[in-house]
C-alpha cells in the first residue's frame, strides 16, 4: 500500500492525462487541421513504421506493425496524448516571464513543458530536425508550458532521437534547461515518456512479484470486462516494463530499465475497450515514472524502448537487454543517478562533478530511486565520500524498504465516481499489506577526509527478502561530498 505522499506525487504526475481524457480536447475544440496539411516525417523498415508530427514538436503520432495489420496504434484525440516528452518542477504555480498566469485548473502542476503544445492550443516550435537514413529521426523543439493557454515557451529545449531496429523503437530523450530561475526545487515525478494508444490496445499487462526475470506469470491489470483502467493506476514492476495488447495478444511494450514504478490504464470504461481510432476519445496509457531534480541548467537524458509484438516478444527483449545489476551501484561522478533529497538538504546543482556536494541540516535525507535487490545477495551498504561536521562524527540512519505484498497489485492514482482510494485501501489491506521500513543506525567519522564507509546489513533481523528502497538521514548539520553508494556481498 502506498503512503499518502507517494500517492499525491503520482496524482500530480497523472493530472495532465486526467484532463486530457475528460471527454473533451484540452483546448475545448478538436484539432481539426487536415491530415494533408500535417508536417509528418516517417521512418520505416520491413516490420514497423513510425511518424512524428513536426507541427507538434516532433511528438510521435503514428506507429504501426505490419505483423499486426499495419494500423496506427497511437492516439491523437488532443495534444495531451501521442508519445511525447513532458517534465515537472517548481514553482507552484509557475508564472511566465511576462507575468503570464496559468489557467486556474492547472496551477498545481507548476513548471510543466510538454512536447506537443499547451492547454490553449498553442503548438510547440521545431528548432531542427533530421532524418538519418531510413531508420532514425532527430528532432529538437521548444516546448510549451501546458498549464498556460497563452503560448508560454518552456524555458528549455527538447531533443529526441527515434531509432528503428527490427520490431523495436528506441527513444533517446534529452531535456536541456535554460531557466532564469536558479532555485533548486524539490524532485518531482517525470513521465519517461507518456504513451497513449488507440482503443484496440486496451489490455494492460506487466509483471508484479519479487522474482523478476524468472519467467513467472504476468498480471493482467486492465482486461476487457474487469472494470479497471480509469482512473489510472500505478504499480511496482521489478522487470521494468508494461504492455498494452489487443484481442490478438499483439501490442506495444514499454521498457524503461531505470524505472520500476509505472502509471497505466484505459479511458473511459469497459464498453470502449477493443475499438476506436486515433481521433476517438478512448485510449490506453502507460508512463514509466522516475523522480528527478531539474536544475535550471540541467541536461538530462533517458532512453526508453518500445517493443512491438506479442507478450513473449516483449519479455524476451527485456530479459536480454536488462541493465540493472543484482546489487545496485550508484556512481555520482557525473550525475545524481536518480537520487534526490528530503528535508533540510541541497547540493551545488548541475553539472555534477566528482560527487554530490551536499549541505545538510538535522534530519536531512538522501533518498534513492526505487529499485530491486535480494537481501541474500547484499550483506553491506558502502558509501564512499567525505563528511564534515563540527563534532567530527556523524550519526547516520539507513532506512531500507522491503518489497511487500502491497507491491503485488496496482493502486488507484485518485478517486472518481464509484472508485475510491480509501475503499480500495480497506478492501486490499488484508491481502496486500505494506511492509514497514527497517532501520540501521551507525556513527561515522566526519573530518572531511574521503573514506569508504561500510555498513553491515546482515545483523538486521528483518533484512531477509526482496528490497526496493534506501534512505539515508543525517543527525546534525554538516556537509559532504558523496562519490558513490553501492550494495555489496
Amino acid at each position: 500500500m502506498l503512503n499518502t505522499n507517494h500517492l499525491l506525487i503520482i496524482y500530480l504526475c497523472a493530472t495532465l492525462s486526467v484532463a486530457c481524457t475528460s471527454g473533451k480536447p484540452a483546448n475545448g475544440t478538436e484539432d481539426t487541421l487536415p491530415d494533408k496539411e500535417r508536417s509528418m516525417l516517417y521512418i520505416e523498415n520491413d516490420r514497423i513504421k513510425l511518424g512524428v508530427d513536426l507541427s507538434l514538436g516532433g511528438a510521435v503520432t503514428y506507429l504501426s506493425d505490419k505483423a499486426n495489420g499495419g494500423k496506427n496504434m497511437i492516439n491523437s484525440y488532443d495534444w495531451g496524448r501521442q508519445i511525447q516528452m513532458s517534465y515537472y518542477s517548481g514553482p507552484w504555480p509557475y508564472i511566465g516571464p511576462n507575468g503570464e498566469r496559468p489557467a486556474p485548473e492547472w496551477e498545481g502542476l507548476g513548471w510543466n513543458p510538454i512536447q506537443s503544445g499547451d492547454a490553449g492550443g498553442n503548438r510547440s516550435k521545431i528548432v531542427a530536425y533530421e532524418k538519418r537514413g531510413n531508420n532514425a529521426i532527430f528532432v529538437s523543439s521548444i516546448p510549451m508550458q501546458w498549464p498556460h493557454k497563452s503560448g508560454v515557451p518552456g524555458e528549455c529545449r527538447f531533443e529526441c532521437l527515434y531509432t528503428l531496429t527490427g520490431n523495436v523503437i528506441t527513444m533517446e530523450a534529452t531535456l536541456v534547461n535554460q531557466r532564469e530561475d536558479k532555485k533548486q526545487y524539490r524532485a518531482c515525478p517525470q513521465e519517461m515518456p507518456a504513451v497513449y494508444t488507440n482503443g484496440p490496445w486496451y489490455k494492460l499487462v506487466t509483471y508484479l512479484g519479487d522474482n523478476p526475470f524468472a519467467d513467472e506469470p504476468v498480471t493482467v491489470i486492465v482486461d476487457k470486462n474487469n472494470k479497471r483502467g480509469w482512473p489510472w493506476v500505478n504499480f511496482y514492476t521489478p522487470e521494468n516494463w508494461a504492455a498494452l495488447l489487443d484481442d490478438n495478444g499483439y501490442g506495444i511494450g514499454v521498457f524503461q530499465p531505470e524505472v520500476v514504478r509505472f502509471n497505466g490504464g484505459f479511458h473511459p470504461n469497459d464498453s470502449f475497450k477493443g475499438h476506436g481510432g486515433e481521433k476517438d476519445g478512448q485510449t490506453g496509457h502507460i508512463a514509466p515514472i522516475g523522480k528527478e531534480i531539474l536544475d535550471h541548467n540541467i541536461r538530462l537524458t533517458y532512453k526508453t524502448t518500445f517493443i512491438l509484438g506479442t507478450l513473449d516478444d516483449i519479455r524476451s527483449f527485456v530479459r536480454t537487454n536488462r541493465t540493472r545489476p543484482d546489487n545496485p551501484v550508484w556512481d555520482f561522478s557525473q550525475s545524481r543517478n536518480h537520487w534526490y533529497y528530503q528535508g533540510e538538504i541541497s547540493d551545488n546543482g548541475f553539472p555534477v562533478k566528482e560527487g554530490l556536494e551536499v549541505q545538510f541540516g538535522k534530519g536531512g535525507s538522501l533518498v534513492g530511486p526505487e529499485t530491486f535487490w535480494k537481501a541474500s545477495n547484499a550483506a553491506s551498504l558502502e558509501i564512499e565520500g567525505s563528511f564534515l561536521t563540527t563534532s567530527g562524527t556523524l550519526d547516520i540512519t539507513v532506512e531500507l524498504q522491503p518489497v511487500g505484498k502491497s507491491d503485488f497489485t496496482d493502486w488507484l492514482n485518485w478517486s472518481e465516481g464509484e472508485f475510491s482510494m480509501e475503499d480500495e485501501k480497506r478492501e486490499k489491506a488484508g491481502l496486500y499489506p505494506e511492509k514497514q521500513p527497517i532501520v540501521k543506525q551507525q556513527q561515522i567519522i566526519a573530518d572531511g577526509v574521503n573514506r569508504s564507509y561500510r555498513i553491515g546489513l546482515n545483523d538486521i533481523s528483518d533484512y531477509l527478502e526482496s528490497m526496493k528502497g534506501i534512505k539515508i538521514a543525517f543527525s546534525e548539520k554538516g556537509n559532504a561530498t558523496i562519490r558513490s553508494i553501492r550494495l555489496t556481498r
